[in-house]
């Protein structure tokens, strides 16, 4: 796609967690139609077979897996399997997230405080430590290559606390924190490691919000709406070019909402 001709990724190959729907499938398809070999990692494989399908159209050789990436073992037979598909590992999206359930209509910020251990915990093991053993697996072939783009999904309220759960906004904060130190211990390599924090997208994850509340965060965001999954992966795709002098840094698309 012309969009994408200077960014390096033809022939690439790209893992992404979460990769069924919103913006990791997204993602997915936009590293497609750049030229790179997609592995799309997510818990439910009827939803990646769609996705896969769209990112066939464009770059032939991709394939789905189901994966929970609170697992290492699972995490490095699913890396490995992906470099035995494509002979290299150059490009990690970390988007597999989890939110709490509530009812349409509910106060989350009630339900997000009255969580027992289990619950608050697995935030971390999602948006952690989830992040951390998917790019330690890719390092172990990102590095004797000199070459690795990892790029973390986030959230603005890991930077702002906002509207949410106390685990969801403390997990997205260590996520961002993170980050920058792995981009400090693998930078030597060629290997970045960057984060996007999103405000309000419009994703099946959000299917339990109101219309009020995207009306509410449009109308106090400059630029006049909330995201949906494409603007969020276009970001990602800056982050994961070839050419890029940036690492352990963090980018907000939320249209101005939180400045």
């Amino acid at each position: 796609m012309a969009a994408y001709l200077e960014y390096g990724l033809d022939g690439r190959g790209a893992l992404i967690t979460g990769a069924g729907t919103g913006i990791g499938a997204s993602c997915a398809v936009e590293l497609a139609k750049a030229g790179a070999k997609v592995a799309l990692f997510g818990r439910r494989t009827g939803p990646l077979e769609e996705v896969l399908a769209q990112c066939n159209k464009y770059t032939p050789g991709s394939f789905v897996l189901s994966l929970d990436v609170t697992d290492e073992t699972a995490v490095k037979a699913a890396v490995k399997q992906a470099h035995d598909s494509f002979g290299r590992v150059d490009v990690l999206v970390n988007n597999a997230g989890v939110d709490s359930d509530y009812q349409v209509g509910e106060n989350p910020f009630e339900h997000y405080y009255d969580m027992g251990e289990d619950e608050y915990i697995s935030f971390f093991r999602v948006h952690a430590f989830g992040h951390y053993a998917m790019t330690r697996a890719c390092a172990e072939f990102m590095v004797p290559a000199k070459f690795g783009r990892v790029v973390n999904v986030t959230s603005v309220l890991g930077l702002t606390g906002g509207y949410s759960a106390a685990a969801y906004t403390a997990s997205k904060a260590a996520a961002i924190l993170q980050t920058k130190s792995l981009a400090r211990k693998y930078g030597r390599h060629n290997i970045t490691v960057n984060s996007v924090a999103p405000g309000l997208v419009n994703t099946p994850m959000k299917k339990n919000s109101t219309s009020e509340e995207f009306t509410y965060v449009a109308n106090i965001t400059p630029l006049g709406r909330t995201a949906e999954p494409i603007d969020i992966a276009r970001v990602v795709m800056f982050f994961a070019q070839e050419n890029l002098f940036i690492t352990g840094q963090n980018i907000v698309p939320d249209g101005g909402s939180n400045m």
